[in-house]
């Protein structure tokens, strides 16, 4: 079965991105993999053991992860015995199709593993992992062409490296209003996230120092981290094929669903008579309760402040090519 095109989706924290991915799954050729996809992107797992320096910087951490008490927690999760009532039993089929797919995932996570821990070259290790994916894939696929990874990868994940090991793939970034964005980070409890209460870490106290323990210094946190992100998608914009990179932004998914929806079937390769299960998971009226969600949460002076990121926004949505579709 020859896979057309991995499908990698990414948003900047609270941007959206999981709109888009709801929207793919009404797609009956395309697959979704469950969850965040940390395996590869996450510090000291599968693309840190792909460079020299990488692996020296983040040290492989991957057998934490495949550990034989993984899968153990998985099972016992499936019906949480502890704390076991009538209710324990709801959702069990799902959670037993979620847990096995798990440990098939882990399972071949530490096949990798053997290969990434050889002496053999960093090429030879790229294309192990790029087998990987197409395994990971094909778990559960059903046949379906395409395969969406979400949220595979991280700032510092070289260029280089994820483009070989997805290859083939098309790479969507979704964007949205900073105001909304920062606004959504606090209705989701996320603010002061960074700090690590109630816990002291190395992380939280560097972070504490810089930048204050109060509201105004975890803004800054965000605001700072969002301007990052966004420099990374303007060095993706201006290096990536545009044939294989779109950026899509929240409100104009939403707002202009009829418009941006057969623009995003045409990126992917014309996938218009695959949709059959119309508005069963992504509903933009629903939506729209997500859009100027900031009055509610930012005051006028944090407002003012996002300014910068306020413009970038606006150049970038009038730049965007579906904006004149």
């Amino acid at each position: 079965m020859q896979l057309k095109s991995n499908i990698l989706v990414f948003g900047l924290l609270s941007t959206g991105s999981s709109a888009l991915v709801d929207l793919f799954r009404e797609y009956n050729n395309i697959h979704i993999i469950p969850g965040e996809f940390n395996d590869f992107r996450a510090p000291g797992l599968v693309a840190d053991q792909l460079s020299f320096q990488q692996s020296i910087d983040f040290p492989n951490r991957i057998d934490e992860l495949t550990k034989f008490k993984i899968k153990i927690k998985l099972i016992n999760n499936i019906i949480p015995i502890r704390k076991l009532k009538i209710h324990a039993f709801n959702g069990i089929r799902k959670r037993q199709k979620n847990a096995l797919l798990r440990i098939r995932q882990i399972n071949l996570l530490k096949k990798l593993n053997k290969e990434l821990k050889s002496k053999i070259t960093y090429s030879e290790k790229i294309q192990f992992a790029k087998k990987w994916i197409t395994d990971i894939g094909n778990l559960n696929r059903g046949g379906k062409e395409f395969v969406v990874f979400d949220q595979p990868l991280l700032t510092g994940v070289d260029s280089k490296i994820w483009s070989e090991v997805f290859c083939p793939w098309k790479l969507i970034c979704v964007f949205r209003d900073p105001k909304d964005q920062l606004a959504e980070i606090i209705k989701k409890d996320r603010l002061f996230l960074p700090f690590g209460a109630p816990y002291v870490n190395l992380a939280g106290v560097i972070i504490e120092t810089i930048y204050g323990r109060n509201r105004k210094g975890a803004m800054n946190i965000h605001t700072d981290a969002i301007k990052k992100r966004l420099e990374w998608v303007d060095s993706l914009k201006e290096t990536l094929d545009p044939d294989k990179f779109l950026l899509i932004d929240f409100e104009g998914l939403v707002n202009n669903y009829d418009k941006y929806k057969p623009i995003i079937e045409n990126f992917i390769g014309d996938i218009k008579q695959n949709h059959t299960k119309k508005m069963t998971y992504f509903d933009p009226m629903n939506a729209t309760k997500s859009i100027g969600i900031y009055k509610e949460y930012l005051t006028s002076e944090e407002i003012a402040s996002l300014s910068e990121l306020e413009n970038w926004y606006c150049n970038m949505v009038y730049s965007n090519l579906i904006f004149h579709s």
